[in-house]
């Protein structure tokens, strides 16, 4: 088994730390690729570069730049011009009695209100990135359970070539018994009926695996994939670490992360309306000139808005309920996460038990009887029955297997998208089952 590079990792989602943390990676390549192959790394590259769902945020990224460009900017000046008492009546029939007046503007503002803005659109701005890496590591999941779906799919039509071979084996034996007149027509009939049952059984897991490659290849709109198989080892389960371990970190778990996110900027809302809750000072200095006497007087004012925090109150208390909200659904989060990687572990451990009690002592022993229910068939001590079952019972044993097998490779995958850090001990890793 072949293994990537942190470094190598990271560039498959354009800089993504989530990514290095998807270890389940590592376990499903293969050293050598066919043309027609695909592995795990190209297909998150791929999804990586042409999925559509990810380039909304780049352009929404654009747009939060706009944003913290204009909170940056200083309150706007303004230019009055305007002309009093002219064309009138009398005595103010022309522009001899008329007053001009040019004025300059603007506010000043109090209570850091620039900083304020500028920090709540960069609270936008990061946590539109901690959506962006959670939307790739639900995108990257969404994929590697296909892919894994995919594997177990290619193990079934290899399962089922083999029943399609014992069907035919049996079918033979059946009809040399039968040609020599120890055993009935009947039997006959019912063993080719299962070796059909088995020719449809391969067509119908072909048929999906085919199906299974195209939604892959969607992924990075590739409507035509040229590869008609996937690179991997079903059977490859590495080992996870503890329990405890597993929880510590959820915390630093991207799908909390986005509520922490979320919670700082409705903390940077509640400065920005902290700050506006402080009046700004409106001022104006101008020249009045009088046309009667062409004479000129300069002109000064300020304004003070009064009651702006009692005015303010109730935009205050709905950013506080926000906070207190977040708080509320982060602790909420947390303990479904915890519960989520309870019940996962749980099963996990199940499935492995399971899975080497079918590998090591089911399938072993049902492969025995296999051949020793067609030794005493051809011998004429077994019916047909016997030998049909022991061929029934032994395809359903792997079928089972390989049922586990996937379950398990897609615990792995929800504790490894659930958890904060790779759920693998990478010192130690072993094929199959853990130990």
């Amino acid at each position: 088994m072949t293994t990537l590079t942190k470094s190598m990792l990271r560039g498959m989602f354009n800089g993504c730390p989530v990514c290095p943390r998807l270890l389940l990676v590592l376990l499903l390549f293969s050293p050598q690729l066919c043309a027609s192959e695909m592995n795990l790394a190209t297909a998150i590259t791929l999804m990586s570069e042409q999925n559509p769902s990810l380039k909304i945020f780049e352009v929404n990224k654009r747009a939060l730049g706009g944003k913290k460009y204009t909170a940056g900017l200083n309150p706007e000046t303004e230019l009055g011009i305007a002309a009093e008492n002219f064309t009138g009546s009398k005595p103010f029939t022309s522009f001899a009695q008329s007053e001009l007046f040019i004025s300059l503007s603007s506010v000043i503002e109090l209570g850091d209100k620039k900083k304020a803005r500028k920090q709540f659109a960069l609270s936008q701005y990061e946590l539109l990135n901690a959506q962006r890496k959670r939307k790739s590591l639900e995108l990257i999941a969404e994929l590697t359970s296909l892919y894994i779906d995919i594997l177990a799919t290619q193990e079934r039509i290899k399962l089922a070539e083999e029943s399609c071979n014992l069907s035919r084996d049996i079918y033979q034996s059946v009809k040399r018994k039968a040609k020599a007149g120890a055993i009935s027509e009947v039997e006959v009939k019912r063993s080719f009926a299962a070796l059909e049952q088995a020719k449809m059984i391969y067509e119908t897991e072909q048929n999906k695996l085919d199906r299974q490659i195209v939604s892959l290849g969607l992924h990075w709109s590739e409507k035509e994939p040229k590869f008609n198989r996937l690179a991997g080892n079903l059977f490859d389960f590495g080992m996870i670490k503890n329990f405890n371990l597993l929880v510590d970190n959820l915390e630093q778990s991207y799908l909390v992360q986005v509520l922490v996110m979320s919670q700082t900027m409705a903390e940077s809302r509640l400065n920005v309306v902290n700050a506006e809750s402080k009046p700004d000072i409106s001022w104006s200095l101008g020249i009045r000139r009088f046309q009667e006497n062409n004479d000129a007087a300069l002109t000064a004012g300020i304004s003070i808005p009064l009651f702006k925090r009692k005015r303010n109150k109730g935009a205050l208390i709905e950013a506080e309920a926000e906070i207190d909200s977040l708080q509320s659904e982060r602790q909420v989060t947390l303990l479904e996460l915890y519960g989520q990687v309870h019940e996962l572990y749980s099963l996990r451990q199940t499935a492995i038990q399971r899975y080497t009690i079918l590998e090591k002592q089911v399938i072993p022993a049902l492969t025995d009887a296999l051949e020793l229910t067609g030794d005493a068939y051809l011998e004429g001590r077994y019916g047909y029955l016997e030998y049909s079952a022991a061929r029934a019972d032994l395809i359903q044993s792997k079928k089972s297997l390989i049922d586990t097998a996937q379950n398990i490779l897609k615990y792995n995958l929800k504790l490894e998208t659930i958890s904060a850090e790779s759920i693998f001990i990478e010192t130690s890793h072993t094929q199959g089952a853990d130990s």
